[in-house]
């Protein structure tokens, strides 16, 4: 028997009491269907909970916040995120993410009117507010006050399956804006198998992705002597680590070959290989078609 999902709501002052209550909602009706056990908690402080969570959600609020004004909040994110908890915020839940240091380097996105003031606090992150939902295996950032819909309808794809967040979007009558063909072969690495030393290498490649990157910089990333490192890699994820390192460059490619128009021929760079030939191979072998026939198909899909 597979074990339960734990998600906790973090029920920050001010934060939106409709998005929490509608949050428990849109997932209870999602374990209800699936009829997994999915353990959602409402958290209102911090330094007490111990548990470790498969996701943890900061909803938006209703007026600014500043995270300063609740430093257990950062610390406590920073903590679930090092024990492999997928972090997650909408709106100007980012501001809190942003203080815990996790969005290393990478773009994530809040609400558009939100833009000159987070850049002003921080400046040192990569914000693109043109996007709704930004993905990573880690951590998820959406936009907007009413973006954590389509935040639960992503951790009910990741948790409990395409199908499931599909049949929940339908029965509350809202959009579910990433189908079938976003999932093809879906590469979805687990941070749950509790070794914290492989958790930090993969970690360290998902911040890192686009760089020149070697076995041996992913084990001094995790703090492993190197042939401790590849055995214990491959037995907490099934893959050796560049076997890892190429599902989540291709899987990269996939969503870059969804929401953008950037040619096959330089998209190849922006996920961390310099030789377009050798990219489109490998896209193709794990994939199962060619990265122009990939953005066909989906966007077919989309225009129908």
């Amino acid at each position: 028997m597979s074990r339960s999902i734990s998600i906790a709501i973090l029920a920050y002052p001010r934060a939106l009491q409709s998005a929490v209550h509608g949050l428990q909602d849109v997932f209870a009706h999602a374990a209800q269907i699936s009829g997994t056990a999915l353990e959602v908690k409402v958290l209102q402080s911090y330094g007490q909970d111990a548990a470790r969570h498969d996701a943890v959600i900061l909803p938006p609020s209703a007026g600014m916040v500043r995270a300063g004004d609740i430093p257990a909040l950062p610390a406590y994110l920073k903590a679930q995120h090092a024990a492999g908890t997928v972090v997650c915020s909408a709106c100007t839940g980012l501001f809190f993410v942003a203080a815990a240091g996790l969005p290393g380097g990478r773009p994530v996105t809040t609400h558009w009117a939100l833009d000159g003031r987070f850049r002003t606090d921080h400046p040192e992150i990569v914000l693109d507010t043109d996007r709704l939902l930004i993905e990573y295996t880690d951590l998820i950032t959406a936009g907007g006050l009413m973006a954590w819909v389509d935040l639960a309808l992503a951790l009910i794809e990741r948790f409990l399956g395409y199908r499931i967040a599909s049949e929940t979007a339908r029965h509350f009558i809202v959009e579910f804006r990433r189908h079938d063909q976003r999932r093809f072969r879906r590469f979805q690495p687990d941070l749950r198998h509790g070794d914290a030393a492989v958790l930090k290498a993969q970690h360290f490649l998902e911040a890192r992705l686009t760089g020149l990157l070697t076995v041996e910089d992913m084990a001094s990333a995790s703090g492993l002597p190197g042939r401790t490192f590849l055995r214990r890699f491959k037995a907490a994820t099934g893959l050796a680590p560049k076997a890892y390192l190429q599902e989540l460059r291709i899987e990269r490619a996939r969503d870059l070959l969804i929401e953008t128009d950037q040619p096959v021929s330089s998209l190849c760079f922006a996920v961390g290989y310099n030789d377009p030939p050798s990219f489109a191979r490998l896209f193709t072998r794990l994939s199962g078609l060619a990265p122009g026939a990939f953005r066909e198909r989906y966007r077919r899909r989309e225009a129908s």
